[in-house]
């Protein structure tokens, strides 16, 4: 079974090598807004947090990774999934409620992510709504 490890900030240096190509992978999807360095800076100053999704029964333990990020807004508190990468989906995706509870016990009162559409289908089964859809041109020289 695969689980969403939470990674602390103290350990992030020596867990970042098995995580970095993934990430690095994820942020070419997204439109180039941020490189793999720029994710390890705000992971090691706490402005992000870094989760390994971890399989003690696989040979290879790795299954992916995630990373997510504590917004402050004026009326709520929310942790949004940043990155979520991974091999063998199906083992781990349902294993949103443990995320949410860590969210829950940090005093986040929402959840967000921006995804491919293809999430849309899992996340529905799970309670997810949309309620909006984030467009993006990018802007030529």
């Amino acid at each position: 079974m695969t689980t969403p490890v939470f990674v602390p900030k103290e350990n992030i240096e020596q867990v970042f090598p098995m995580v970095k190509d993934s990430i690095d992978k994820a942020l070419q999807y997204s439109g180039n807004h941020f490189t793999v360095e720029d994710i390890y800076k705000d992971l090691i100053k706490d402005k992000m947090q870094l989760w390994v999704l971890w399989n003690t029964n696989k040979k290879d333990n790795f299954q992916g990774c995630g990373v997510t990020k504590i917004l402050e807004r004026t009326n709520s508190k929310v942790l949004n999934i940043f990155i979520v990468t991974g091999r063998n989906r199906k083992q781990w995706q349902d294993k949103i409620p443990l995320v949410e509870d860590w969210a829950k016990q940090q005093g986040c009162t929402h959840i967000e992510t921006y995804a491919r559409p293809g999430w849309s289908r899992l996340l529905k089964q799970q309670n997810y709504k949309i309620t909006h859809y984030l467009l993006e041109k990018k802007l030529e020289n």
